[in-house]
C-alpha cells in the first residue's frame, strides 16, 4: 500500500481519534467516550506501527506518533490533570475558544458600546450640561480635570470609579442576557455614555492627552473583559432565540455552561487590570511610556483571543498535507 492510499483509508479513523480527545481532554469522560476511546486508539496504534515500517520518515508518521501519544495519556491515566492544570488549560485554550467562536457578539458589544461613548463625547462637547444626564451625581461632584497628573490628583477619583463600575458592567451583561439580550446592550450602551462623558469633560479642559494616558493602561483589559461579558450574554439570548434543533431550554442550558466559564475567564483580566492601576496610573513615568503600555497590552490581547484562528489555520493546513489527492501528485 503506498502512503496516498495508506491516507485515505484511515484519515477518517484519525479524525474520530482527534475528536474524541478533544471533547475528553478537560472533563471527566464517559463510559461510551471511553469505549470510543479505545477503539480509536488500537486502530490508530497499529497505523502507526504500520507507517513506522513502510514510511518511517513521513511527516504522517511523525502525525502519528504525536496522535498517539496523546491517546495513550489519557488511555492509561498518564495525564491525570490536577486543578492547577485544569484553570492554567482554560485560561490558555479553551477561554480564547469560546470568545473566537462568539467573535461576533464581541464584536456587536464593542460597537454598541462605542455607539455610546461617541453620542454623550459629542453631546457633553457641545454642552457640558449633558454631562449630568450621563454620569452620577457623585461621580460628577469629584471630577476635576485641572488635578489631572498634579502630585495631589488621585487616580481613584477617575480611574476607580470606572472600575468598579466596569466589574458591575460585566456581571450585568451576562446576567441580563437572560432578558433576550435587550438588557446587556442598554448596559453596553450606557457605559460607553458614561465614558464618553466623562473624557468630554477632560478634553474640554484641554486635559485629553493626559486623560486617556491614566486610563488606557489598566482600560484597554477592563473594557475587553466588558466586551467578552456582552459577548456571553448576547450569545445567551441568541441561543434561546435560535435553538436551532434543539429546544429552547437545552440550547440555553449547553449555551449557559459555556457562558459561564467565560465569565469566569474575565474574573483574571479584572484582577490584572486592578494590579496595574493601582501600580501605573499613579506611577512617576511619562505619558507617553503609559501610551506605549497601553499599546502593549492590547497586542498581547489581540495575539491571545486571535490564538484559536492561528492554531484552526495550521491545522488546515495540516489537513492539507495529508489531502489524498494531494499525496497522490506527491507520491
Amino acid at each position: 500500500m503506498n502512503i496516498g492510499k495508506f491516507i485515505q483509508k484511515n484519515q477518517s479513523t484519525w479524525a474520530q481519534l482527534e475528536h474524541t480527545l478533544e471533547q475528553i481532554s478537560d472533563v471527566k469522560p464517559n463510559k461510551a467516550q471511553i469505549d470510543e476511546l479505545g477503539i480509536f486508539y488500537r486502530a490508530v496504534s497499529a497505523h502507526l506501527a504500520y507507517a513506522q515500517t513502510y514510511f518511517p520518515n513521513h511527516e504522517v508518521t511523525e502525525y502519528l506518533s504525536r496522535l498517539v501519544i496523546r491517546g495513550h495519556n489519557l488511555v492509561y491515566g498518564v495525564a491525570k490533570k490536577s486543578y492547577l492544570k485544569v484553570i492554567v488549560h482554560f485560561l490558555v485554550t479553551k477561554f480564547p475558544q469560546y470568545l473566537f467562536k462568539r467573535g461576533s457578539f464581541f464584536l456587536i458589544s464593542l460597537l454598541v458600546d462605542a455607539g455610546g461613548f461617541f453620542l454623550a463625547f459629542l453631546l457633553t462637547m457641545q454642552d457640558q450640561s449633558f454631562a449630568a444626564y450621563f454620569l452620577p451625581p457623585d461621580m460628577l461632584g469629584q471630577i476635576n480635570p485641572s488635578e489631572v497628573g498634579n502630585n495631589e490628583w488621585n487616580p481613584a477619583i477617575a480611574s476607580s470609579e470606572i472600575m468598579v463600575n466596569n466589574i458591575k458592567v460585566a456581571i450585568l451583561c451576562f446576567a441580563l442576557g437572560a432578558l433576550l439580550g435587550i438588557g446587556t446592550i442598554w448596559v453596553l450602551f450606557y457605559n460607553g455614555l458614561l465614558l464618553g462623558a466623562l473624557a468630554a469633560i477632560f478634553h474640554q479642559a484641554g486635559h485629553g492627552y493626559e486623560f486617556w494616558a491614566l486610563i488606557w493602561p489598566h482600560g484597554v483589559i477592563e473594557l475587553t473583559a466588558i466586551y467578552i461579558a456582552g459577548a456571553a450574554g448576547l450569545s445567551l439570548a441568541y441561543h434561546f432565540l435560535v435553538p436551532g434543533d434543539d429546544t429552547r431550554l437545552n440550547a440555553l442550558k449547553k449555551e449557559g455552561i459555556v457562558t459561564i466559564q467565560m465569565i469566569l475567564g474575565v474574573i483574571p483580566l479584572f484582577v490584572i487590570a486592578g494590579i496595574i492601576e493601582g501600580f501605573v496610573t499613579p506611577a512617576k513615568i511619562s505619558y507617553l511610556a503609559k501610551y506605549i503600555l497601553s499599546a502593549v497590552h492590547l497586542i498581547l490581547l489581540i495575539i491571545y483571543f486571535c490564538r484559536p484562528y492561528l492554531l484552526s489555520a495550521f491545522q488546515q493546513k495540516k489537513v492539507q498535507k495529508f489531502d489524498p489527492s494531494f499525496t497522490y501528485q506527491k507520491f
